[in-house]
């Protein structure tokens, strides 16, 4: 099994749980790699999404620089946002240069009695 089927899994059995209205991974340059909300709404809430969590992780990273983002939450009267970026190193060309790469998982969740 290759990592994109675990990928695909993962995002079905989070869209599956009670409230879910969908998910969406953003790339390291904040453009929708995969979703399952409605386009023209992964979109609007990805771009904003993405933008905070580069905020949010500058801020931990210049308080400590040992430190890094790993989950923001974000609770509005209608809505949860979860958010999880994922960072890692990734090894370029002969060089061996290294380049910090990840995705940002979004998931945008009804919060109970809201429709």
């Amino acid at each position: 099994k290759d990592k994109m089927s675990d990928i695909e899994e993962s995002l079905k059995r989070i869209t599956s749980h009670n409230g879910v209205m969908g998910v969406a991974v953003l790339d390291d340059a904040g453009k929708l790699a995969r979703y399952s909300l409605p386009q023209e709404m992964a979109e609007k809430y990805g771009e904003q999404i993405f933008m905070l969590q580069q905020i949010a992780r500058t801020a931990v990273r210049d308080v400590d620089p040992q430190n890094d983002l790993t989950y923001l939450r974000i609770d509005t009267k209608r809505f949860e946002i979860l958010i999880a970026p994922f960072w890692g190193e990734v090894k370029y060309g002969v060089t061996g240069a290294t380049k910090d790469k990840g995705y940002t998982l979004f998931v945008l969740q009804r919060k109970p009695g809201q429709s």
